[in-house]
């Protein structure tokens, strides 16, 4: 089965992809209150009763999205876990490497 997303980049050069699979069987749209909140490009697409985006891929790309991470934060909490944004953090692995011990996600249990 395939999957289908919805992605797009944003202005930092991250992404933001939706699982609309998942988002087909949500009972809340938690992510479309939080974008709707902040003005950002996520709405409700009518006709299909899935997220979708407000303005053109090229507008959204171009600084529609504010990112603020609710979306992601919204839907792991209300909703089903369809959003990841992933955000490029320049020289965080230099600094995780230059630390004494390793950050609490990578320790062993």
């Amino acid at each position: 089965m395939r999957r289908e997303m919805l992605a797009f980049q944003v202005r930092s050069g991250g992404t933001i992809s939706i699982d609309l699979q998942q988002c087909d069987v949500c009972e809340t749209h938690a992510c479309l209150d939080v974008c709707r909140e902040q003005g950002g490009p996520l709405v409700l697409d009518d006709e299909r009763g899935l997220p979708a985006l407000r303005w053109s891929l090229e507008e959204t790309e171009r600084g529609g999205c504010v990112e603020c991470l609710g979306c992601e934060l919204a839907c792991e909490l209300h909703g089903r876990g369809a959003v990841t944004i992933t955000l490029p953090l320049e020289s965080f692995d230099a600094y995780l490497a230059e630390l004494g011990e390793s950050v609490v996600y990578q320790q062993e249990r």
